[in-house]
């Protein structure tokens, strides 16, 4: 990967044996010791995850009413020291990225997905929002686990849940993908040995990306490409609860005629009984309704196979017939979360 933008992390990985992958243009652990240790791991212990490569941008707080114009979520009433998960729409209502910010009394911190990363920059230039890319100086890393918040203890001020803080050396919030306690910690590069250092001492060990996805579907979390897109609205990706903006924003009157006519497609979480996995790309059908897998993968914690369908509509059924690989595979709509 020759072309690929390497992590500031890059010596780290090596020395622990990463098996890279190219995601997004950039060069990432894909696993160290395997994905189902790593994810085991992580969920009932501790590890760390570099996420450098999603995009950070700092916007200041008077850009804030300009934002929520092209956001689903009510970040006017966020108070300062919270963190908010939201999704950029499109003029159609459809997710140009999900985000996550975290505000401050005096900016904001946006960190898209890294993929969406120069979608993003260009779509705040064009509705006149300035910011500063803090990709390229800094590192995101993400520590998880039930152990997490004790280990980290002795190095920061540990916040409330989807809450952030900063202070001279980090940025940071109690939030993450893979359904544990945890935190994301932005730090400078010029100062990231001093959190390396740390999270050697404390017995934190690396995971990659790969046990990062496989965490998320178990914790029923969507993965931007796959369960939101700019063909996925966020009513058709069940993500209505983050439809809580009440002023006009960009494509929100296609939401709302989704929300009152319940004429859409629809995001469901299945499960099969067995270790036959449905993958991205799957057939369904759910009595005359097509549809079709958008994440799908083997749990290790309920040794299941589990994941999303996109349906052209509402099942009137929960029992779901996969086509895998030419052999039809009973499974069962899910109307929890995975793990509960």
């Amino acid at each position: 990967m020759p072309d690929s933008i390497v992590s500031p992390l890059q010596k780290y990985h090596e020395k622990n044996g990463a098996k890279f992958i190219d995601f997004a243009g950039w060069s990432m652990p894909f696993s160290y010791e395997g994905t189902l240790k790593e994810h085991n791991l992580v969920r009932t212990d501790k590890g760390y995850f570099d996420v450098s490569h999603m995009g950070r941008l700092e916007i200041d707080i008077s850009y804030i009413e300009k934002l929520s114009n092209l956001i689903c979520s009510n970040i006017l009433d966020l108070p300062d020291g919270k963190a908010l998960y939201s999704i950029f729409t499109t003029t159609d209502g459809t997710a140009l990225d999900d985000v996550i910010f975290w505000k401050f009394k005096s900016h904001i911190i946006l960190i898209c997905n890294a993929a969406n990363h120069h979608k993003i920059n260009a779509h705040l230039e064009d509705q006149k929002i300035k910011y500063t890319d803090l990709t390229r100086d800094t590192a995101l890393i993400a520590v998880q686990g039930p152990n997490a918040i004790n280990a980290m203890n002795d190095l920061i001020e540990i916040p409330d849940a989807f809450s952030c803080l900063e202070n001279d050396t980090y940025t940071y919030a109690r939030t993450g993908y893979t359904g544990e306690d945890g935190l994301e910690i932005m730090v400078s590069i010029d100062k990231l040995t001093e959190l390396m250092e740390y999270l050697d001492v404390k017995d934190i060990n690396p995971c990659g990306l790969g046990s990062r996805d496989t965490l998320r579907l178990e914790a029923s979390l969507p993965l931007y490409g796959f369960e939101l897109t700019e063909e996925i609205t966020p009513v058709e990706a069940s993500l209505k609860w983050t439809i809580t903006n009440n002023n006009e924003y960009l494509g929100s009157g296609a939401i709302d005629e989704q929300i009152a006519t319940g004429n859409h497609k629809i995001l469901k979480k299945f499960v099969i009984d067995s270790r036959a996995i449905a993958r991205t790309g799957t057939y369904v059908k759910a009595g005359n309704v097509n549809g079709i897998v958008t994440s799908g993968n083997f749990s290790p914690i309920l040794q299941k196979s589990i994941g999303f369908i996109l349906f052209e509509s509402q099942p009137q059924t929960d029992l779901i017939v996969f086509d895998i690989r030419g052999k039809l595979v009973e499974g069962n709509i899910l109307k929890k979360r995975f793990l509960s």
